[in-house]
């Protein structure tokens, strides 16, 4: 099921503390229940980085 997308009228009817849980629950923290191309994107991006940071500098 798609997650809801929250308007910012809607948002903004909330309490700070709906708002807060709202967003705390929008985090992932299992690899395996995020999206994979974003973690595939994230690792391609990562091993770039560790690449260019090895690299011999001239």
């Amino acid at each position: 099921m798609e997650p809801k997308v929250w308007t910012a009228a809607e948002l903004e009817g909330l309490s700070p503390a709906e708002r807060h849980a709202l967003f705390d629950a929008s985090i992932a923290t299992d690899l395996d229940r995020a999206p994979q191309e974003l973690v595939e994107r994230a690792r391609t991006r990562i091993h770039q980085r560790i690449a260019q940071s090895e690299a011999p500098t001239v």
